[in-house]
C-alpha cells in the first residue's frame, strides 16, 4: 500500500496542518495518531484545525472549543490550534494566519462537508501537499475541489469495510500518512487519559460529599444528554430508571452530568421532583476544566451514558457501563465492559425497564465483586 504521503516527505517537512470535524469522541480516537505522527517525525510542528466549516456555530461550539483546547494543549505534541468560529469574520482570519505559516504539508479525515475542508486546504495551502479523505463526492466537487489535491481516499469506502471507529482511523492515518499500529505510543487504539493531581482530589471530595464517606457506597455516572436530540434520553424515562435502580440498590448513588448550558436545567428538575429530591444526587458539569470530567468519571464505579463523548470517556477511564444509541450504528459503539442498547432512530426507543435491566446487569458484577 503506498500513502499518499511518503517517508521522505514527512521526513523533509517542517509544519503540517491536520484539518477534521473534530468532536470530543473524535480525539479520543484520532489523537493516539496524531501523537504517533509526532513520536516518530518528532521535528515536525503539527498544528489542528478543527472548525467544522458550518455558517454559524451551534449553541455547544464554544463548550467543545474549551474542551478540546484544554486537552490538545495538555498533551503537549501540537502547535496551533484553530478552533470552532463565532462567525465567518473570525474564520477568514484562521485562513489568513493559516496562509502566513506556510504548511508543507495539509491533512484532512473526515466526512461531513469533505468538500468545503477540501476547498478550504487548498486556499490555505497553494503550494503544499494536499491530501484528503471525500465523502458524498459528485462530478461537481471532484472537478472544483478534489481534483486540485495532491491525493485522496474514499472515507465511505473505508467505512463500509470496517466494524468499528478505531479500524476506520487505523485505515486512515494508514492510507495518508503511513502510520501502522506499531508506531502507536502506548500500543493503544484511543486515548488512555490520566487526569493531574489537583482534579482528582476534587473529584474524590465530591463523591466524599454525595457518599458522606460511606465506602460501601456505589457510585452510578448518568451522561443522558448529547448534542443532537435523537441520542438524547428523555428525562421522563432517564427518572424510571433511577427509582428503579435505587428502590434495588439502595447503597447507590447518583451523578448527573449536563453540559454547562443545560446545569441550572436539570438541578431544577432534580430539586423540584419529590421522589428524585430525595435521593442522593449531586448534578455535575466540568465548568473550570476539560480534566474535571474523566477525573470524576474515574472514581465512579457505573456509567450509563448515551452516544456521545462520555461513553467513549468511559472506556479510557475504564469504567463499566450501559451505553444507548439511537440506532445500531456499530462503528461508533464503544468498546471496553460496555452494555450496548439499540433504538430504532431515537434514545428514547429504548424503555426505561430494558435500560435498568442493562444495568442492573452491569451492577450486579460489580457489587458482587
Amino acid at each position: 500500500m503506498n500513502e499518499l504521503v511518503s517517508h521522505h516527505q514527512l521526513l523533509n517537512a517542517k509544519r503540517v496542518l491536520y484539518m477534521t470535524h473534530l468532536a470530543i469522541g473524535d480525539f479520543v480516537y484520532q489523537g493516539v495518531w496524531l501523537s504517533a505522527l509526532k513520536a516518530k517525525y518528532p521535528h515536525l510542528t503539527i498544528d489542528i484545525w478543527f472548525d467544522d466549516c458550518r455558517r454559524r456555530p451551534h449553541e455547544w461550539a464554544s463548550g467543545r472549543n474549551q474542551i478540546l483546547t484544554e486537552w490538545i494543549d495538555a498533551i503537549g505534541d501540537f502547535g496551533h490550534v484553530y478552533p470552532i468560529v463565532s462567525n465567518i469574520a473570525q474564520r477568514e482570519q484562521f485562513i489568513a494566519k493559516a496562509q502566513q505559516q506556510d504548511y508543507d504539508l495539509v491533512v484532512f479525515v473526515g466526512k461531513n462537508r469533505a468538500a468545503q475542508y477540501a476547498k478550504l486546504a487548498r486556499q490555505i495551502s497553494p503550494k503544499g501537499w494536499v491530501v484528503a479523505t471525500s465523502s458524498g463526492i459528485n462530478f461537481l466537487t471532484k472537478w472544483l475541489y478534489f481534483n486540485k489535491l495532491d491525493g485522496v481516499i474514499s472515507y465511505d469506502d473505508i467505512a463500509d469495510s470496517t466494524q468499528h471507529i478505531t479500524e476506520l482511523y487505523a485505515e486512515c492515518f494508514e492510507r495518508l500518512l503511513g502510520l501502522k499500529s506499531t508506531d502507536l505510543v502506548s500500543g493503544y487504539t484511543q486515548l488512555m487519559i490520566q487526569p493531574e493531581a489537583q482534579f482528582t482530589e476534587q473529584a474524590k471530595q465530591i463523591i466524599t460529599g454525595l457518599t458522606q464517606g460511606d465506602t460501601s457506597k456505589r457510585v452510578c455516572f448518568i451522561n443522558h444528554l448529547s448534542t443532537a436530540a435523537k441520542k438524547d434520553y428523555p428525562w421522563s424515562q432517564l427518572k424510571t430508571v433511577i427509582l428503579q435502580l435505587a428502590q434495588q440498590y439502595p447503597q447507590l448513588v447518583f451523578i448527573i452530568n449536563t453540559p454547562p448550558n443545560q446545569l441550572a436545567t436539570v438541578q431544577h428538575d432534580v430539586n423540584t421532583d419529590k421522589c428524585l429530591s430525595a435521593l442522593p444526587i449531586t448534578v455535575f458539569t466540568a465548568l473550570d476544566n476539560f480534566f474535571q470530567l474523566p477525573a470524576l468519571m474515574a472514581e465512579c464505579d457505573f456509567c450509563f451514558s448515551v452516544d456521545t463523548a462520555t461513553a467513549h470517556l468511559a472506556v479510557s477511564m475504564g469504567v463499566p457501563q450501559v451505553t444507548v444509541m439511537a440506532s445500531d450504528f456499530k462503528l461508533w459503539q464503544p468498546l471496553g465492559d460496555s452494555l450496548i442498547l439499540e433504538g430504532s432512530g431515537k434514545a428514547s426507543s429504548v424503555e426505561p425497564e430494558t435500560v435498568a435491566k442493562a444495568c442492573k446487569a452491569q451492577l450486579d458484577k460489580i457489587i458482587c465483586q
